[in-house]
């Protein structure tokens, strides 16, 4: 069953049950939205959709046994203690608390994701042109961005990168920077398969490979996913999520800001030897 729903003001989905339920585990979607499905005669409160009623009335009554076992009395609890453990229920009893309470995830807002992504994107960059400058390498448009060759030189690698960070870490530099990790939708750490897999999306939807006539339609098109459905395609097809661990406060957003100025700023240095041949293999490529 397909389920929409209204999030800061825009209609959201359609999704299938068993996703949305996912996301109201994780706390993507909060749990006083509206909410429709085929079959209903008008918008209700995602708690009462009929697909739904069911899942939220097994919450509640797992919270209202949890609730009263908390507020038993002492010298109960001590009885308990005493008694054997297995045939006393309470080994399995604080397990299955332990899954009921779940995860709750905080997605941070769109901005803070594009300028972690642009974050990690330049200091990638960066090092990419470092290396090419350490070595002392000459110029040739196949270094630059949009070429077959950057694929294997610049996009490839970041994706390798990415992926070890994330895989092991829980994040990357510019994330880690506004303290946002990933995780799935149980708020696991992902696997490096998962990582690299998410990565590789990244790269081909998010960013177009880095080939100038591409990334701004990827960009757009992330965008577009973003506003309409509240999470990215590489998100909902892996089953993951971006995470803000922490309160975000100003000083980590202007932090990010300088951080990103100054890979520009480096940049432009390490570029200013290839400016001539730069500038002409771009008149070249005009001319044909």
């Amino acid at each position: 069953m397909d389920i929409y729903w209204i999030q800061d003001h825009e209609k959201k989905g359609p999704l299938p049950e068993v996703e949305v339920i996912s996301m109201l585990e994780a706390g993507l979607i909060p749990e006083n939205v509206r909410a429709w499905h085929a079959g209903c005669a008008e918008w209700v409160r995602i708690h009462d959709l009929p697909v739904l009623k069911e899942m939220f009335a097994i919450r509640k009554e797992k919270e209202e046994r949890r609730k009263a076992e908390e507020e038993a009395p002492e010298d109960e609890a001590a009885e308990l203690s005493v008694a054997d453990p297995v045939e006393a229920g309470t080994v399995p009893e604080e397990e299955e608390t332990a899954e009921d309470e779940g995860v709750v995830l905080v997605v941070p807002y769109p901005y803070v994701r594009f300028l972690g992504r642009m974050a990690d994107v330049l200091m990638h960059m960066t090092l990419y042109l470092a290396v090419l400058r350490i070595l002392g390498v000459a110029f040739t448009p196949d270094f630059l961005p949009g070429s077959y060759e950057a694929l294997l030189y610049l996009c490839l690698p970041m994706v390798l990168i990415e992926a070890a960070f994330v895989g092991t870490l829980g994040t990357t530099p510019g994330k880690a920077m506004l303290g946002v990790s990933v995780r799935d939708y149980q708020g696991n750490r992902l696997s490096f398969a998962t990582a690299f897999r998410r990565s590789l999306f990244v790269m081909v939807l998010g960013l177009g490979c880095f080939a100038p006539s591409l990334m701004a339609l990827a960009l757009f098109f992330s965008w577009w996913w973003v506003r309409r459905f509240g999470f990215t395609p590489w998100d909902r097809k892996l089953g993951t999520t971006d995470v803000l661990n922490e309160s975000l406060i100003l000083r980590k957003v202007v932090m990010t800001l300088v951080l990103i100025i100054l890979c520009l700023q480096i940049m432009y240095v390490l570029l200013i030897p290839w400016l001539p041949e730069i500038e002409a293999s771009m008149a070249a490529s005009g001319q044909m």
